[in-house]
């Protein structure tokens, strides 16, 4: 049960991590050029790097548990555009 945990932890944060740092390299190709900022690309790269994890850590769970996270993760993606927004420092 604990193994199970950690190699959950383990991809979970790892591929987050991953993602971020992505996203800060990558997202001047990614974003509308108004949107453009190292914070909105790690905030994107953050976001589809937590649904890639989730989704991939939640496989340890078991298939269903994943497609849940994933759904989950992709339903929160309707906030982007607003933190994208504050991340610039745009009207609230």
């Amino acid at each position: 049960m604990i193994y199970d945990a950690i190699v959950f932890g383990l991809i979970d944060n790892g591929v987050l991590v991953v993602g971020m740092l992505l996203g800060v390299e990558f997202g001047d190709w990614l974003l509308p050029p108004k949107w453009r900022s190292k914070a909105a690309g790690a905030a994107m790269g953050a976001f589809f790097g937590n649904t890639i994890s989730d989704g991939l850590a939640g496989l340890s769970v078991s298939p269903s548990f994943a497609i849940g996270c994933v759904a989950g993760c992709l339903l929160a993606g309707v906030l982007m555009p607003w933190v994208l927004k504050k991340a610039n420092g745009g009207p609230q």
